[in-house]
This record gives structure tokens, C-alpha cells and sequence, in this order.
């Protein structure tokens, strides 16, 4: 993700953090998912306390200022995020579909995964 500021990246990793705590189990794929694109944004090991504490509603005013690019991105991590545990909850499902009305994204789940990890994933 390109030409993004530190509360932007910031508001990216909060929306994938609430995504992993949606259905109320942690798996290591899911960690290890979000610890890539922490690293792919920049944000180091000391920064994540910033995303700990950071608020979804306000996170979600950076993102609707984002680019119609950049909010294709993030769609992408976020179905990522949703799928790298081979499990699509209705919870985490809920999220992709708030952030993306409320910040006018214009991206489908069902483009943002390829569709063998939609069809292998359990749905609960």
C-alpha cells in the first residue's frame, strides 16, 4: 500500500486486528497474516501499541479518505484476513461489510480471495 501516512497505516492494521478478534479465536494464521502486513506497511514492533489503542469509528474516517486504489488494497487484506484461517465467520464477515459501506468501497468479498480458499473455508 502506497503514499499512505502513519494514521493511515494505523487505521489499516486496527481494521485487520478487529477482524482477527471478531469470532473470538486467534489462530497462528491469522497472526502470522496480520504480522506480514504490519511489516509490508512499516510499522514496527514498538508501533503496535498505537494500533492497540487506536478507535475503529476514527479509523474509519482515515480510511474513507483514502484513494479508490488504496481502498481496493485494503479490501484485499481485509478478505485475506478473513480467509487465512480457512473459516469465514459471520462476525468477521459483518466488519468487511461496515468498512466497506461506510467508506465506500466498491469491492465485493468475492473479489478479494481467490476462489478455492472461498470454496475450502468452512463458514461459520
Amino acid at each position: 500500500m502506497t503514499n499512505i501516512n502513519f494514521q493511515q497505516k494505523i487505521a489499516v492494521l486496527r481494521i485487520l486486528l478487529d477482524i482477527i478478534n471478531a469470532d473470538g479465536r486467534i489462530d497462528a494464521r491469522e497472526t502470522f497474516y496480520y504480522k506480514k502486513i504490519s511489516k509490508l506497511l512499516g510499522i514496527s514492533e514498538e508501533e503496535h501499541s498505537f494500533v492497540d489503542d487506536a478507535n475503529s469509528l476514527l479509523c474509519l474516517v482515515e480510511i474513507k479518505n483514502f484513494s479508490k486504489e488504496q481502498k481496493k488494497e485494503l479490501a484485499k487484506f481485509m478478505g485475506q484476513q478473513i480467509v487465512v484461517d480457512t473459516d469465514i465467520n459471520v462476525n468477521e464477515m459483518a466488519i468487511y461489510e461496515l468498512v466497506c459501506q461506510t467508506c465506500d468501497i466498491d469491492v465485493k468479498f468475492e473479489e478479494t480471495v481467490f476462489i478455492d480458499e472461498f470454496e475450502g473455508a468452512t463458514h461459520s
